[in-house]
């Protein structure tokens, strides 16, 4: 390994003066250390040409390397059922990843082999789940599971396998809390919902008989099935309550209807109040849309919580019209949420036609006023919801600064990028993008923004991505929408430079983190405020990063050092009290 990546191991942005002598020192120490061990320090480890090389002998046991060579042995015994082999194998691979590794240190290296070897703890906790629950033992499954939930909480595997062990100890009802727990966890810090699987998993087990598990229904295998099958109708659960879902599908709508109670006293559909979500079609080719499954959970928690009747249209934003079924039905709805890209001239004279029911344009862009007609200004029904998203495009910038330093610290200039949906549009992006790069003070060059004019394809951002990279960048800010972020983020980690996404589910090698816009929560804020009487018309709800409404935020990924999440932590302290001056929509 060259000296000065070892420098850049050890002392990061801040080497001594005197590094490599330094650097010398260390590595006498290391030697000195081989040789207690038994082994010739001076012929293991050597210096030439700018490099030290480490060769140790044959034989030689080093127990990180072991970890992860058991846990691959484990999943390769689990395949072939050799379940005694495979706990063996799992059993050591989770000992040697149970202590923290390097503790109390930091740096790139230490935080990338901290992953590896956390990824190793997980997948070891989860061949002893599967091989305790083969053997029949559903106890030391759930304690296996709740380690890998602990270890990894937003992975859902650990939470599928708990659900698991839980059913085959009889305890359906523990099973359902753990359900519970995911979906609790996944919207408030993700704005996300539990995937298929673990949705069919949780279907099975409320439609199984009261004491006997639904062992038949939980097979991997059959996950996809049972999915498609229980769409007509699930039962949800309620405290002291039942819940009825009926999931009807009617041309290009998804109608879904629920009522809280079904006794006799409950009352009835027509009594109810209803709610409708209008969204644009899911894309080719996605198996849900993130933005939607967002909106979808705050329905459901309107559902079960509030006893509300919804309804969710799908409609093609470029489309000549509204739907019949959405046009004859839209009078029967006390409060119409309208998904952003929706805010177009043909909901203008549906707004003014119904004065009774509340329209709300859920992430409303800057000219939201002149694409509905002014009908938000204009009628007393029609409220809007903005995303003041200018400060965390702020921590983004200041993010993209220090990380691109760090990435190469002889580099004489740092250059980051930024990908936007419509430079006319994303103005406080923008601003925020840069000043929060400049407030960083590393000397940093942003390259002019590049637009993907609103564009849903994701090989559009993969060749302005590409073409930034080749102009220098260190970092790509990608924040042009989910689905065409997703082109960028990939260029960014096939070139090998960091990437920062603005979706929750933007993860993965080289990803510094995400801005995102908490659609549920915000939702579920216009929801009650319906409920309670105090949604205000002609009003502009502002969305921002103060505590009191947390529904934007930037997530940090763990190859963002402590040190730089402190700082950032500082920074946005500090921004909280000004942040309004990256909020104000151009009206």
């Amino acid at each position: 390994m060259p000296r000065d990546e070892l420098a850049d191991v050890l002392w990061g942005d801040a080497p001594p003066a005197t590094w490599e002598k330094a650097l010398s020192v260390l590595a006498s120490k290391l030697r000195a250390l081989l040789a207690e061990a038994g082994i010739d320090g001076a012929s293991a480890l050597t210096a030439a040409f700018g490099c030290y090389r480490l060769e140790l002998p044959d034989g030689t046991w080093v127990d990180v390397l072991a970890a992860e060579t058991a846990v691959r042995e484990a999943e390769g015994f689990l395949a072939a059922e050799k379940l005694e082999e495979a706990a063996a194998a799992a059993t050591q691979a989770e000992s040697l990843t149970g202590s923290p590794f390097l503790p109390g240190d930091d740096g790139p290296w230490v935080e990338a082999k901290r992953r590896e070897l956390a990824e190793v703890r997980t997948r070891a906790l989860g061949v002893l789940a599967e091989t305790s629950l083969e053997a029949g033992n559903p106890a030391d499954a759930g304690r296996w599971a709740e380690l890998a939930v602990e270890a990894e909480p937003f992975r859902e595997s650990g939470y599928r396998r708990l659900m698991e062990a839980h059913v085959a100890a009889g305890n359906r009802a523990e099973a359902l809390q753990v359900y519970e727990r995911c979906r609790r966890l996944l919207a408030d810090e993700l704005g996300a919902y539990p995937s298929p699987e673990t949705e069919s998993i949780y279907r099975d087990l409320l439609e199984a008989p009261a004491g006997r598990p639904a062992a038949s229904t939980l097979d991997p295998t059959s996950l996809e099935e049972a999915s498609a099958a229980s769409t007509s109708r699930r039962i949800r659960p309620a405290l002291l309550v039942a819940v009825l879902a009926a999931l009807v599908a009617v041309g290009a709508a998804i109608v879904v209807v629920a009522t809280r109670g079904g006794g006799a006293g409950s009352p009835s559909a027509a009594g109810m109040p209803r709610i409708a979500l209008v969204v644009p079609p899911t894309p080719l080719g996605s198996r849900t849309d993130p933005a939607v499954a967002r909106y979808q959970a705050a329905l459901d928690q309107a559902r079960t919580e509030d006893g509300v009747q919804t309804e969710m249209f799908s409609i093609n934003p470029s489309g000549p019209g509204l739907p019949q079924n959405l046009r004859s039905s839209i009078g029967s709805f006390g409060l119409v949420l309208l998904a952003a890209g929706l805010a177009d001239n043909r909901f203008a004279d549906v707004i003014a036609r119904h004065p009774h029911t509340r329209f709300v344009l859920m992430d409303a862009p800057n000219d939201h006023d002149v694409r509905l007609g002014n009908a938000i200004t204009r009628d007393a029904n029609a409220d809007d919801v903005f995303f003041a998203t200018g400060p965390t495009a702020y921590l983004a910038g200041y993010l993209s600064a220090l990380m691109g330093k760090r990435a190469d610290p002889g580099r004489r200039q740092t250059v980051v990028s930024m990908i936007v949906s419509d430079d006319g549009l994303n103005q406080n992006e923008i601003s925020g993008f840069t000043d929060g790069v400049a407030d960083a003070g590393q000397g940093t060059v942003v390259l002019p923004i590049a637009s993907a004019n609103d564009a849903s394809d994701p090989l559009v951002c993969e060749r302005l991505a590409k073409h930034l990279i080749d102009e220098g960048a260190t970092t790509v800010y990608a924040d042009a929408g989910d689905t065409c972020s997703a082109g960028a983020i990939s260029a960014a980690q096939a070139r090998g430079v960091w990437a920062i996404g603005s979706s929750p589910s933007d993860r993965g090698p080289g990803i510094l983190g995400s801005t995102v816009k908490r659609l549920g929560r915000a939702t579920d804020s216009v929801i009650t405020e319906y409920l309670e009487g105090t949604l205000q018309g002609l009003k502009h709800h502002h969305f921002d990063i103060g505590i009191e409404r947390g529904a934007i935020a930037i997530n940090y990924s763990s190859a963002v050092p402590a040190r730089v999440r402190t700082k950032l932590a500082q920074v946005r302290h500090q921004m909280m009290g000004y942040w309004k001056t990256f909020a104000t929509p151009q009206t």
